[in-house]
């Protein structure tokens, strides 16, 4: 594909981006004890270091009391990062931490859920992950009410039974699939109302961290995603890294990103990896990191070798502050990146051809700079505020239909 084809591609995908249709703890209260306009409810289980978190944050923040449909958050569980916890309360929303404990059936949790949604006319609950939609459908038994759910990656919706697909069937009122992927096993499905909204990011404060890329010695490599090797594959890019030395190239790799709460395994195996490939000196592992910016603006190239990834949100983060990206061909990567254009591609799982990415990039400047402009013009298309008035739209259309 020629530079002029690889132009008509991404404006392919440019036109069809934007649409295819027990003690009640408030953080932060926006002051009014009555709502003369009925809310939305945004419910997710957990806060703690994740894509969809920050996206409801970053979400939360795009909001503001002037406009649009009030919002009211919930987060069910006592897991959550206590700077992403501060960063959602200073949003000025209405925010509400139950503090449940994972596992714990006590009624009273459901109870306090619901006199949140009496006090504040809640007409829509918008969940987030698969145990915010339980408590939804709980609440919808007591209280008519619209309820949505985000599909965040691909093959969620494959795992279901039977069972749990007829409930999902008949309580969840509307879905939003993050990708074109996500979107075809929901279609697959026959999950009813579906819309397709791109996630997206607040775009000035990463174009603020942006600078001019110079590739030095060591060339700096950076990966960010959940320590989670079984579906974000760090595991195949410290094998690439150990190829790459061996032909010669300096390098050095950051691995931002926090393992699954209360199990240290996957971060133990990948540092037991890189001790094995003999890299384990070129290799460092940030956890805990809330804000991304600052490992982002000092790295060289961003790599994604994900096994799947229903979207990939730190492509975006990466894109805007003018990082060249190498990523997986799959999924919701495979939906972002024209290849040799805003991005570049390699075989899901084979270290050996993204071994030969980063060194043939790492060998050309002049093209990294090109792609990494490229992809910088290409996600101005994505900031949360078109993510936000395309959810409103939703939540408009939701509540007349209710």
């Amino acid at each position: 594909m020629d530079y002029s084809e690889q132009t008509k591609a991404l404006a392919l995908f440019r036109n069809r981006a934007v649409w295819s249709a027990t003690d009640l703890e408030v953080a932060r209260h926006s002051g009014r004890e009555h709502f003369k306009v009925a809310s939305v409810l945004q419910l997710i289980s957990s806060l703690t270091v994740g894509g969809s978190e920050r996206l409801l944050i970053n979400f939360a923040a795009s909001c503001t009391s002037e406009e649009g449909v009030p919002q009211v958050f919930v987060v069910i569980n006592d897991w959550f990062h206590p700077d992403l916890a501060a960063e959602l309360a200073a949003t000025g929303h209405p925010v509400y931490f139950l503090k449940r404990a994972p596992g714990n059936r006590n009624p009273r949790i459901i109870l306090t859920l619901l006199n949140i949604i009496r006090k504040h006319d809640v007409r829509v609950i918008h969940a987030h992950d698969s145990g915010a939609k339980h408590f939804a459908m709980l609440s919808k038994l007591y209280r008519p009410m619209s309820v949505g759910y985000t599909i965040h990656n691909t093959g969620l919706v494959n795992a279901w039974d039977r069972v749990k697909l007829r409930l999902h069937q008949r309580f969840v009122d509307w879905n939003i699939a993050i990708s074109a992927a996500v979107e075809r096993e929901c279609q697959a499905a026959k999950l009813k109302c579906l819309f397709k909204v791109h996630n997206g990011i607040p775009l000035a404060t990463f174009d603020a961290v942006a600078r001019q890329r110079r590739f030095g010695t060591p060339l700096r490599l950076i990966n960010v995603a959940r320590i989670y090797p079984k579906q974000k594959g760090q595991d195949i890019l410290i094998k690439a890294i150990s190829l790459c030395v061996a032909r010669g190239l300096n390098l050095r790799c950051d691995f931002v990103g926090s393992p699954p709460r209360d199990d240290q395994g996957p971060l133990l195996s990948l540092k037991a990896l890189t001790i094995a490939e003999g890299v384990a000196d070129r290799v460092r592992f940030l956890c805990g990191h809330t804000d991304v910016r600052g490992p982002l603006e000092e790295a060289d190239i961003f790599v994604l070798p994900s096994r799947f990834e229903g979207f990939g949100l730190v492509l975006l983060e990466a894109m805007a502050v003018g990082l060249p990206i190498i990523a997986a061909d799959v999924d919701g990567p495979a939906e972002l990146l024209v290849d040799g254009l805003n991005g570049i591609k390699f075989k899901v799982g084979s270290a050996e051809d993204l071994a030969d990415k980063i060194v043939a990039l790492a060998a050309q400047p002049k093209v990294a700079e090109r792609i990494a402009k490229t992809a910088k013009n290409f996600v101005t298309e994505f900031d949360i505020a078109t993510m936000r008035d395309q959810y409103f739209g939703i939540y408009g259309q939701m509540m007349k239909a209710s």
